[in-house]
């Protein structure tokens, strides 16, 4: 870990703070609030799916390696553009 002299850099990316925070301990900042403000660049938005759907869908994504939120988005990109 580094140690306490290393100076929090201002206004980081949220990539720069990861990157940051990977190598740093908030236990040696015990003073500091660390805020940053998270503006996605898409919106997401929540879709209510039948319970018998999402087991099918589970089932599938387990099958494929993926996440359900990955196979849904794949198929519904497909279906919207064919």
């Amino acid at each position: 870990m580094a140690s306490k002299k290393d100076r929090i850099p201002k206004n980081m990316t949220i990539e720069e703070a990861s990157e940051f925070w990977d190598t740093h301990s908030v236990a040696d900042y015990p003073s500091h609030v660390v805020q940053f403000e998270y503006r996605p660049q898409e919106q997401i938005t929540f879709v209510a799916i039948a319970n018998d759907l999402l087991r099918q869908l589970e089932k599938q994504a387990k099958k494929q390696g993926a996440s359900i939120e990955t196979l849904v988005n794949l198929w519904l990109k497909e279906k919207l553009t064919a």
